[in-house]
């Protein structure tokens, strides 16, 4: 396989058949571009975990990992790169599928090469050459003990958090991580330190929560000995063991009042004293905290000292709920898979039933990322067939959408009907699905919420009048 050049672009085509791949990697590669094969899209998406692409051609029907399958597990790692379905199958069904997982064009077998050109044509005018330089969409934070996780996520509410992240890595301010349990605060920290100055240094860990009053001044402040019945030698604390790197408090909510005055004198003074000691230590240490509590609130219940919150509240980057993230599930679901799979060994299940995603899409998930992780994980074990079925999802997801409104909220499409009613539909729906929230709405559509105004203008109302009559359950052909 002849390797990327930087200056042409980069086009994948993925057929299982010989002839039909061989013929347009040559009739491509005439007119300038660097071309690389795959027979399926399992190879295919081994290509693109390596190779950033700047074009995807990829056949419906493929033995193994089709192309619908295929172009939703590209989605994940390479979330911008458009794609050109090739079907002998196309129907107005596969075609709504296909434009969801990123699809710019679909061209009906037998194709002409000359219809391939156009259609390349078409997808790549205006876009620059990025292969050689372009990354996916995915922060990776590498974890002490030596593995390594992944930040996954192509929502707007996701990649205003990652560009949060890119901005606060660069200076050694406080930050204070904000967000429900299970949304993924630790990986903020871990983005944080890995992509600051201090990556070189040690990333120290402290979960707050889990620990009674005077282990945890202990295992902060460390210890002299004596200082207090089987402390037979001197031990150093979090706050030492971090110095030059990154200290995670965990729950900062939860710190009693006492060691939320120690932790004020830290921040403030950069020092301390180990418990029973009397040497002030001085250390250089950032600080990341995060708490899923509201700590305006806890500061007016007094619970929290103002001046602390303040010292922690410098950049606060708030991590959003996964209801709110709802474009980031299905790629958090594929990297939770591969991951599952992974650590397991085993090869089946390959991927999702279609009507699986739309069970994950209209769950509440109180547990967050966390929650579907498990969701997957618990899956992947049980799974009887090739693909994930709804079967083998927890039945706390299922009966979810057994009471879901009728037709679960999945939009119907017909033949010879137009793209403008299918868009009605849509917003309609969405809206509907929401109780009307126009900024969820936007984000589930895929759209700014500016561009989801002027829609609803254009259908006719003011926008308010649509969305009320939508979220009060009125037609929406009416």
């Amino acid at each position: 396989m002849t390797a990327p050049t930087d200056a042409a672009p980069v086009i994948l085509v993925v057929d299982d058949d010989r002839n039909g791949r061989e013929s347009l990697r040559r009739g491509l590669v005439r007119d300038g571009y660097e071309v690389l094969t795959a027979e399926n899209g399992k190879k295919a998406l081994a290509i693109a975990q390596d190779t950033p692409l700047d074009l995807v051609l990829t056949d419906l029907i493929m033995p193994g990992l089709g192309g619908l399958d295929f172009l939703e597990g590209l989605r994940v790692v390479q979330p911008d790169t458009p794609a050109i379905l090739i079907s002998a199958f196309a129907n107005v069904d596969t075609a709504v599928k296909a434009v969801r997982r990123g699809v710019q064009d679909v061209l009906e077998k037998p194709i002409r090469l000359r219809d391939v050109r156009r259609a390349v044509k078409r997808a790549m005018k205006g876009r620059p050459v990025l292969s050689s330089r372009r990354r996916p969409v995915v922060a990776n934070a590498a974890v002490p003990a030596g593995g390594t996780r992944t930040l996954v996520g192509r929502s707007p509410a996701f990649l205003e958090v990652l560009d949060v992240v890119e901005r606060v890595a660069s200076v050694s301010s406080t930050v204070l991580v904000l967000g429900e349990s299970g949304t993924g605060k630790e990986l903020i920290a871990e983005a944080i330190h890995n992509a600051s100055r201090r990556a070189h240094g040690p990333l120290v860990k402290v979960a707050c929560a889990a620990l009674a009053e005077g282990v945890l001044e202990t295992e902060l402040f460390g210890s002299e000995k004596g200082a207090y019945t089987g402390a037979h030698e001197q031990r150093k604390g979090r706050f030492e063991l971090a110095h030059g790197g990154t200290l995670f408090l965990d729950e900062i909510g939860e710190l009693s009042p006492a060691l939320q005055v120690k932790l004020l004198r830290v921040l403030q003074e950069g020092e301390f004293e180990r418990v029973g000691g009397s040497e002030t230590i001085r250390t250089d240490v950032r600080v990341i905290a995060a708490t899923h509590r509201s700590l305006d609130r806890e500061v007016e219940a007094g619970r929290f000292r103002e001046d602390l919150y303040w010292r922690l509240n410098v950049i606060a980057v708030r991590m959003p709920p996964l209801r709110d993230r709802i474009d980031d599930i299905v790629p958090l679901a594929e990297h939770f898979l591969a991951k599952v799979r992974a650590a397991t060994g085993r090869e089946q299940p390959s991927g999702f039933d279609d009507a699986v995603f739309d069970v994950l899409r209209g769950a509440r998930w109180p547990g967050n990322v966390r929650e579907l992780e498990n969701a997957v994980e618990r899956a992947v074990v049980l799974a009887r067939g090739d693909v994930i079925g709804i079967d083998d999802l927890p039945q706390s997801l299922t009966k979810e959408a057994e009471s879901a409104p009728p037709g679960g909220g999945i939009i119907r499409f017909e033949v010879g009907q137009s793209l403008a009613a299918l868009e009605r539909e849509a917003i309609l729906r969405t809206l509907d699905a929401v109780g009307g929230n126009r900024e969820t709405a936007a984000s589930i559509l895929g759209i700014g919420t500016a561009t989801l105004y002027r829609r609803l203008k254009e259908m006719g109302g003011d926008g308010d009048s649509d969305a009320e009559g939508s979220a009060a359950g009125g037609s929406p052909d009416a």
